[in-house]
């Protein structure tokens, strides 16, 4: 049964059962009130106890990789497995806590742009460059000039 607040100001969180301020709950353009039905704090425990569930995390990571290079959780770890967890350029391999990235050409399809697995130094330098072989070059040159 759902029991009607105090005020026009207030209502009552379907988690915690507490009145609470309108602001305390998040907007919805379809509910009645246009807000929530829980409120932030309920949301925001709820997410810290999904974060810490290893299955919500593959899921997560899951629905990311597909969502943006168009792969797999498995396909990735084939792909990691594949090159011994090593980052493809530097031949060093992943620290603990720390994952390799997808790299990916950016002027492909969706799902047809995945090159390797890189570390995130070797990815950024790469996105620095502008994917330019030409540039890349030019960078090494500049280097072996000036002593490195």
């Amino acid at each position: 049964m759902r029991r009607e607040p105090e005020s026009e100001h207030t209502q009552f969180c379907e988690v915690c059962d507490d009145e609470k301020p309108l602001g305390q709950f998040g907007r919805r353009k379809r509910a009645p009130n246009g807000r929530a039905n829980v409120c932030r704090p309920c949301v925001k425990a709820a997410n810290s106890r999904a974060n810490q569930d290893p299955a919500v995390i593959r899921k997560r990571r899951d629905a990311r990789l597909r969502r943006v290079y168009g792969i797999t959780l498995s396909d990735y770890e084939r792909m990691g497995r594949q090159q011994q967890w090593r980052c493809a350029i530097c031949g060093r391999k992943a620290v603990a806590g720390d994952r390799l990235v997808v790299d990916h050409d950016h002027d492909k399809p969706h799902g047809q742009a995945v090159r390797r697995l890189l570390c995130r130094g070797e990815n950024s330098a790469l996105g620095h460059f502008g994917d330019s072989s030409a540039r890349l070059d030019l960078g090494a040159s500049y280097l072996r000039k000036h002593g490195k």
